[in-house]
């Protein structure tokens, strides 16, 4: 019988450690325990391929689920731009909603225009959002982060590096510590940030991910 999801509702997960495959391999058995469809878009420099112990390098997730963009093709708009004719055309429906979709990347649009209606909600996940530092301003994370959540999507980033300002946009900021992949029994998730019914509990707790079981179920079948 699988494991349920950690994150069975629209809600937005900021993943933050100094190992991005292992981020990224979290981050995979999370998405997969709670939509097996789940869209990944990672930003990547051109030219550069993932490490072998990553799981994009492996294959894990399918083509056409995987996005690989540059950092400034996810980039806000604004919102008196004008749509170019491959822009979707079908915002929210309420006005007070619409200005805040209107800049989103256009990127973010199509996928959230393009989510199945009804049903678990979809989860988007962005890896490697380290590599747009300086690009986002704080107020336009919280405006991203916000819309994103809104238009009934879980959403899930992960940073490599030193926890940065802005992660409190997010409803739960979750920072890893642990060394390659293979070993990922030994490491530890601490709870920098959580609702008061967090999954993983509040504010402050620190857990085995070998004591998280949607995330056993798929890395003890992933990497044994």
């Amino acid at each position: 019988m699988p494991a349920s999801p950690l994150f069975p509702r629209p809600t937005s997960v900021f993943l933050c450690g100094r190992e991005p495959a292992l981020l990224h391999w979290v981050t995979y058995a999370l998405a997969s325990g709670s939509d097996p469809d789940f869209i990944w878009t990672d930003v990547r420099p051109a030219g550069e391929a993932p490490p072998l112990s990553d799981p994009l390098a492996r294959n894990c997730v399918p083509p056409d689920r995987l996005n690989v963009v540059r950092p400034s093709e996810i980039l806000p708009r604004d919102p008196s731009a004008p749509l170019p004719p491959s822009a979707p055309i079908a915002p929210p429906p309420t006005v007070a909603r619409l200005a805040d979709f209107l800049r989103l990347p256009l990127h973010t649009q199509r996928l959230l225009t393009g989510a199945p209606k009804g049903g678990q909600p979809m989860v988007l996940i962005l890896s490697n959002a380290q590599r747009m530092v300086g690009l986002y301003p704080t107020d336009a994370v919280s405006m991203v982060v916000r819309t994103i959540v809104d238009s009934g999507a879980i959403l899930l980033v992960t940073f490599a590096g030193e926890p940065p300002e802005g992660r409190e946009a997010f409803d739960t900021v979750l920072l890893l510590s642990g060394d390659p992949p293979e070993r990922w029994r030994d490491a530890t998730v601490r709870v920098e940030r959580a609702p008061a019914t967090g999954p993983l509990g509040a504010a402050g707790a620190v857990v085995r991910l070998a004591e998280i079981p949607p995330i056993v179920a798929v890395l003890a079948a992933s990497l044994p």
